[in-house]
């Protein structure tokens, strides 16, 4: 007689970034469920250029088998009500809780939320669940006892999901997006005009406004490397509302290049990422695409988080972060203090660290 499948929900919301750090998870996950029927629960996007997670992870039935989406934030009863009896209809065994906890207005009262939380899984009839926090590292960023900096997110969620097993995230095959012969098919129709030359990938788009280091300071910086780099070419990856600003980026490079955004998808950004030589751009997804490919980075980061949460995977970047008084205020967009820390950061600064990069020849890319 056959054995039904097990079920397993996974709870992720976020964007493209947030998925991405969380990749390793994933895939421990479908190791320790092989054979598994795996429901990913996640947010619709509330801004427009957040990819959903489900077009990160792909289709091809590895990371997930069906979605199920919600409006982030929502208290209508009939939509959360309607969302349970869909959980509940799902017959769940296993929850994987990777709600990434942060601290509310107190240590409490983010407790509170995540005991509601579990009571709603609950009640949607999930019998097991693993990744609820347990101990205060859990709810709020702490130092690594290892490091001596604060806990980097993807280790994070991987200490919440101990029980599934040890997840070695300097392991590449922990970060491999399973791409597919289409996806690797069309990766390479689009960097056609280019084949063959050495690329500069760049993606200057970022969600909130304390994290832009300025347009004016992407131009300066790209016309000064233009001569440092003779024969790239620069390629810009981003969404569609950053078409027009990559434009004047690939002019003042010297029009060398070709403007990608908004013409492919996360997966596909992914693997023409990968043929690049470095990666330059802000604390944002493309830079997380960037380094999950294996290709080294120079990041320009506000300090809105604070250092190396959200550190790209990987210790071959240049990282740069200017710690200041009010790091860590999480503002998506910064008045009173004008950005100090972001735009503290000065264009010899970044084109130092993109030429060290360069000329270290840096890489550590894996197989697909």
């Amino acid at each position: 007689m056959a054995t039904s499948k097990q079920k397993v929900l996974i709870y992720r919301l976020g964007s493209l970034g947030d998925t991405v750090i969380v990749l390793p998870v994933f895939h421990k996950i479908r190791e320790a469920y092989p054979d598994a029927e795996i429901t990913l629960l996640t947010n619709k996007p509330i801004v427009n250029k957040a990819a959903p997670l489900e077009s990160i992870l792909g289709s091809s039935g590895y990371f997930f088998d069906r979605v199920l989406s919600y409006p982030i934030g929502t208290r209508d009863p009939e939509v959360l009500l309607s969302l349970l009896k869909e959980i509940r209809a799902l017959k769940i065994d296993v929850l994987v809780y990777l709600a990434g906890v942060r601290t509310l207005k107190t240590i409490v009262k983010t407790k509170i939320t995540v005991f509601r939380d579990w009571c709603f899984f609950k009640a949607a009839g999930v019998k097991k669940t693993i990744g609820f926090p347990k101990i205060r590292q859990d709810y709020e960023l702490s130092v690594d006892a290892e490091t001596g900096e604060f806990e980097w997110e993807a280790k994070r969620l991987a200490r919440r999901v101990k029980a599934l097993g040890p997840i070695p995230l300097s392991d590449d095959n922990y970060w491999n997006f399973k791409f597919c012969d289409r996806e690797l098919e069309t990766a390479n129709t689009m960097l056609k005009p280019i084949s063959g030359l050495p690329i500069f990938a760049a993606s200057i788009g970022t969600k909130s406004q304390a994290c832009d280091w300025e347009e004016d300071n992407w131009l300066n910086l790209l016309r000064r490397l233009t001569p440092a780099l003779p024969g790239f070419q620069l390629v810009m990856v981003g969404g569609p509302d950053e078409f027009e600003r990559s434009e004047r980026c690939i002019a003042a490079w010297g029009g060398a290049g070709i403007n990608l955004c908004g013409k492919t998808s996360p997966r596909v950004s992914a693997l023409i990422l990968k043929q690049a030589r470095t990666f330059l751009g802000h604390d944002s997804g493309p830079m997380h695409l960037a380094a999950a490919v294996g290709t080294a980075c120079t990041a320009v980061f506000s300090a809105r988080a604070l250092p190396r949460q959200w550190y790209p995977r990987g210790d071959y970047h240049k990282i740069i972060f200017h710690q200041t008084d009010c790091a860590g205020c999480a503002l998506e967009t910064c008045i009173v203090e004008k950005k100090k820390c972001i735009l503290s950061i000065t264009v010899n600064e970044v084109e130092s660290a993109v030429l060290e990069l360069l000329g270290k020849g840096t890489k550590n890319k894996y197989k697909l």
